[in-house]
């Protein structure tokens, strides 16, 4: 039933979308549909486990999901039932053990710009803080482990924008496919978004959709700033609106 309300809403939204929007509209419908996929899966898996109650079955669903909405839960009946548990490994190289404060702070204060709202800036790597880095990996297709590993901290440390290239291979590509291939997320855009409003430049609205307003925004910034007047964005370009 969901699954179908979902096809119609994608259909409805590419119908009454603008042609240069449909590319957006298909990512933000197509991430939706697959967070609440993986929901309903974590969903169904745990309470599969609940209806089972044994150790195996609580076991089986935390080998699934070591993060997943019911792990705690699941967790905690493993014990009850006599069976050990842990947290799930860290990977190695990085995470909260071998990142310095002012690193951790860092992060949390890179991932907010980038649009992955970490719930504070405290330098605590806490719930808030997992579910931001869990949907950041999740736009970049590495394992959503809610953890960082020593590639990934760098590449949020360094303040790299997915799918950047450099000026010369954009020269070769027109603005529209350059920027499509930045693969911005939804938050991302968003970030784009706020950082075009912060500067003055009104965008219509902050929904992670580039609709006429913000491409007439972006090119308005870029003719303030002496760019390339396209409405478009370079990977260059959307580092600098992101940051706050």
């Amino acid at each position: 039933m969901v699954r179908t309300i979902l096809a119609g809403a994608f259909a409805a939204a590419l119908v009454a979308a603008p042609v240069q929007a449909q590319d957006n509209v298909r990512d933000i419908v197509g991430g939706i549909a697959r967070e609440y996929l993986q929901q309903e899966q974590d969903r169904a898996a745990f309470s599969q486990a609940q209806n089972t109650n044994t150790l195996s079955a609580y076991q089986s669903y935390l080998r699934q999901f070591p993060n997943g909405m019911y792990a705690a839960q699941a967790r905690d009946r493993v014990e009850r039932l006599g069976g050990a548990t842990s947290r799930p490994e860290t990977p190695s190289g990085a995470d909260t053990a071998s990142l310095t404060a002012q690193q951790r702070l860092e992060i949390q204060r890179r991932l907010n710009a980038l649009g992955y709202e970490t719930n504070g800036v405290d330098g605590n790597f806490g719930p808030g803080t997992r579910r931001a880095i869990a949907l950041w990996q999740r736009d970049r297709n590495y394992s959503q482990t809610g953890a960082l590993n020593a590639a990934q901290a760098n590449e949020i440390l360094r303040g790299t924008t997915s799918g950047s290239r450099s000026d010369s291979a954009d020269s070769a590509r027109g603005p529209a496919q350059v920027e499509a291939a930045l693969n911005l997320s939804r938050q991302q855009r968003s970030a784009v978004q706020a950082g075009l409003t912060r500067r003055g430049f009104d965008t219509r609205g902050v929904d992670g959709v580039f609709g006429q307003g913000t491409r007439n925004a972006i090119a308005a910034w870029q003719r303030a700033n002496d760019e390339s007047v396209t409405g478009y964005l370079t990977g260059a370009q959307a580092e600098r609106l992101i940051a706050r």
